[in-house]
């Protein structure tokens, strides 16, 4: 990108908000559609949405909130504009076993890296987002697993990537999802860790809302609190699944996780629609 581009991102970033963290933040929302209005979801204190598919973010950072662009950092769809080039760079892996449309990606290549750095991130932050939600870095760990002589050096790659974003993007709020394994790594350059499925889930093949089993819960509460430990400014974040006609149970689970000292949300798994909190 050209010096002149830079200046013309960095004065649209800063007339958006850019350089404020989300610091204390008490309500959070996630939502993958333009349906919501953006003067409800400017209630929240963190708002993270689809990067190209979202309501007006005006409303949204002009009240000084927190706007987090979606960013898977190991997949990209066939939809994406930069999915030719890249798959004929040799980034593209195989097809997503469950996302068909997504595919994995080999995130050691610099192409992937120039693109993030160069293109994505640029792109979104000029369009008024304030900070990024990293998606899907648990698949560093799960592909290396899989196959550790194909995938070998995935671990390290994520890593990087997270601090190269930092890195070149100092002021930008930082959000990750899960990604455990690598939080004695990035920890120190990110502002917010999610847990998600922390208590409830929807079960896919029954079609279900479910408890998450005790055990599974203590372990990924465990893990936030680890995370956190590692860096003390790190906020953490749950995200939850329920019926939202079963108001009394969405009190519960706010009620929960905020007792294990957690900023929660309860949501619907397509995560299309907003959920107000039951009062």
């Amino acid at each position: 990108m050209t010096p002149a581009a830079w200046l013309r991102v960095a004065a649209v970033w800063l007339l958006a908000g850019g350089g404020v963290r989300a610091e204390a933040a008490e309500r959070w929302v996630v939502c993958y559609t333009a349906a919501p209005s953006p003067f409800d979801l400017a209630a929240y204190d963190v708002v993270v949405l689809d990067g190209d598919v979202h309501p007006p973010l005006g409303p949204i950072v002009d009240r000084g909130r927190t706007a987090l662009a979606y960013l898977s950092l190991t997949q990209l769809g066939r939809g994406r504009d930069v999915f030719a080039a890249l798959d004929a760079a040799g980034v593209v892996l195989d097809a997503h076993p469950v996302w068909g449309d997504a595919h994995y990606l080999d995130f050691r290549r610099p192409e992937w890296t120039r693109a993030v750095i160069e293109d994505l991130v640029p792109r979104m932050l000029s369009a008024g987002f304030t900070g990024l939600f990293l998606d899907t870095l648990d698949d560093a760990a799960f592909l290396e697993g899989q196959d550790p002589v194909r995938y070998r050096g995935m671990r390290e790659a994520a890593v990087r990537l997270v601090r190269t974003i930092r890195q070149h993007f100092p002021d930008v709020v930082l959000m990750v999802n899960r990604g455990y394994d690598l939080m004695p790594d990035i920890a120190g350059s990110i502002d917010i860790v999610l847990g998600e499925s922390v208590l409830s889930t929807f079960e896919p093949t029954t079609r279900a809302y479910a408890r998450v089993a005790p055990a599974d819960a203590a372990w990924q509460v465990a893990a936030l609190r680890q995370a956190r430990a590692r860096n003390p400014r790190l906020q953490v974040f749950t995200l939850d699944y329920w019926d939202p006609a079963d108001r009394e149970g969405i009190k519960r689970l706010y009620a929960e996780q905020r007792a294990n000292g957690f900023v929660p949300y309860v949501a619907t798994p397509l995560l299309d629609v907003l959920v107000e909190e039951p009062r």
